[in-house]
């Protein structure tokens, strides 16, 4: 399956690449959280939807979107990203 051909490391570096571009910070362990969040359910699904990602990816506990308010939104951040990572899924 093409994605099975997606590495966790892969997924971490389109995160951080994606808080670059956003030209965001982050204090915490905000990007590896992301990326263990996408990995886990590729791992076990393939590549999921994005309906049913969100919804973890909204769970995760971090400071980053109140460091960068007013920079970037968790659904423009979280779609943008989604975006990136199926993209090398194909």
């Amino acid at each position: 399956m093409a994605e099975l051909s997606v590495t966790k490391d892969d997924i971490l570096r389109s995160t951080l690449f994606h808080i670059q571009i956003n030209r965001c910070e982050y204090i915490d362990d905000f990007p590896e959280a992301v990326s263990e969040v996408f990995n886990k359910m590729i791992d076990e699904n393939g590549m999921p939807s994005y309906k049913k990602l969100k919804r973890k990816l909204y769970k995760i506990d971090t400071s980053f979107f109140s460091i960068n308010k007013g920079k970037t939104k968790k659904k423009d951040f979280y779609e943008g990203l989604y975006e990136r990572i199926e993209r090398k899924t194909e």
